[in-house]
């Protein structure tokens, strides 16, 4: 069950990554960036966090944005909180 829950976090942080680094870099998505940035808020709830910040990261894409500097820290706060919790109630 381990393997399932650690190969999906890996899939969906690199789906993230490559969406937001492509988006970044190219002009390959032809839509908003406020629209982009809810499908970034989307993915950084399903667990792929990581992979939006570094794909933000390397592609220098709006890091200055509310999204990036208030939303994503706190969606990464609430995912730590949980494992934690769940780490918590697995050991005892």
């Amino acid at each position: 069950m381990i393997n399932y829950i650690v190969g999906y976090f890996i899939g969906i942080n690199l789906i993230s990554l490559v969406l937001v680094y492509i988006k970044g870099r190219t002009d390959f998505f032809s839509m908003s960036n406020k629209i982009f940035n809810i499908i970034c808020v989307v993915l950084s709830m399903a667990g792929g966090i990581v992979g939006v910040l570094l794909g933000a990261e390397m592609s220098n894409y709006e890091e200055g944005n509310k999204l990036f500097t208030k939303w994503i820290p706190f969606i990464f706060f609430i995912e730590f909180c949980i494992v934690v919790y769940i780490i918590y109630q697995v050991r005892y």
